[in-house]
């Protein structure tokens, strides 16, 4: 009996002993806040700490990660961050760089796809002391409450833009100077081998500027009456007279009936691609419509130099071509400027990143795509 128990206790002491073993060598594999992936001065950043950054990113920000050179784009990306995002705020701090607040405000909109409209109709709203709601309030369905985390909302969000915009020009400042003192050189062997590696990047998009007659779609005629308008042009008479003729006619009315813009077609804006449908390619002098542009907000510099922007509601119009450029890939004395730029920038980030003895440990970044997908690492 006591024989037994002596082998039931070795037994059950070996079978500890090798759970101990077991626990503590996954712990050394999976502790993921113990594991150090790079190194920005005497900070360490882990594995627990990337997978944290990739899990509260934004879903519109954040990138698919399959395979280990995806997470090794994102510990770069975050390494420069930590390091540029410090300068932005020392150099605008010291007036050498600044940005404008309104203008990041009014891209943050413009971004802001389907949504851009309400953001920007939200911003202007002003949020009641009483508590009451507004009629405008009612049209989108807010309380006090709600206006005000969308207007905080918009705040962040600018000053993350803000943040970031501070960050890159903080770069661009140090590399200037950087050039300046003789500390960075770029040579036009690299320039041209840049320039036919981003080539097929470097285009100009095509722009129209034009002159409209326009109803405004909150109008139920308003197609029908751009349909008659282009009616009378195919009959004969001059898009040029029928301008003048709804000029007078805003200006007794008080209103105006003609849009003259430039406009740009992006091929990463949804907005305007209907639009674009029936203008693309279009010959200076020709007339286009009845056409649907969406509501947008036209922004130009005045004679004082301040920003003017105006809200453009959706028309139906019918417009004349007053200039026009197709898309084209820039020439390579047109295109340098662009190609010196992001040369600068990464010399300049490794001339930083040298600074601050970053060191990247590349083996002990796992490799997602040995695991079944980022899902099993992250």
């Amino acid at each position: 009996m006591r024989h037994y128990s002596q082998r039931l206790a070795q037994g059950i002491l070996l079978f500890l002993g090798i759970t101990l073993v077991i626990s503590t060598g996954c712990g050394q594999i999976t502790d993921k806040d113990r594991i150090r992936v790079a190194k920005i001065g005497d900070r360490y950043i882990t594995r627990g700490e990337l997978f944290k950054i990739i899990r509260e990113m934004p879903d519109r920000d954040r990138p698919m990660i399959r395979n280990k050179s995806d997470l090794l784009r994102v510990l770069n990306d975050q390494i420069d961050r930590r390091i540029k995002l410090p300068l932005g705020k020392q150099l605008a701090s010291e007036g050498k760089i600044s940005v404008d607040r309104e203008f990041t405000r009014e891209q943050y909109f413009l971004n802001s796809g389907d949504h851009e409209d309400q953001l920007r109709t939200m911003w202007r709203m002003e949020v009641p002391p009483s508590g009451e709601i507004t009629p405008m309030m009612s049209m989108f369905g807010l309380t006090p409450e709600l206006l005000q985390f969308n207007k905080d909302s918009i705040e962040e969000e600018t000053d993350r833009m803000v943040a970031n915009l501070q960050a890159d020009m903080a770069v661009e400042y140090l590399a200037a100077e950087a050039v300046k003192e003789g500390t960075i050189t770029i040579d036009e062997n690299e320039i041209q081998r840049d320039y036919e590696f981003m080539k097929n990047e470097l285009i100009t998009l095509e722009k129209m500027n034009f002159i409209a007659i326009s109803f405004a779609a909150d109008d139920p005629a308003a197609a029908a009456k751009a349909a008659a308008l282009r009616e009378q042009i195919d009959r004969g008479v001059s898009f040029d007279d029928l301008v003048r003729d709804y000029e007078a006619k805003g200006k007794e009315e008080g209103r105006s009936y003609l849009i003259q813009s430039n406009i740009e077609n992006n091929p990463n804006s949804e907005k305007f691609r209907g639009f674009w449908a029936a203008a693309s390619e279009a010959e200076i002098s020709s007339i286009i419509g009845p056409v649907f542009l969406p509501a947008y907000s036209q922004v130009s510099l005045g004679d004082d130099g301040q920003r003017n922007v105006v809200d453009r509601p959706a028309a139906y119009i019918v417009l004349k071509v007053i200039d026009h450029s197709p898309e084209a890939v820039l020439s390579y004395e047109n295109a340098k400027p662009l190609v010196i730029r992001p040369l600068l920038i990464s010399k300049m980030m490794h001339l930083l990143r040298d600074e601050r003895g970053v060191e990247i440990y590349n083996n002990k970044l796992p490799d997602p795509a040995l695991n079944q997908g980022p899902a099993a690492s992250i």
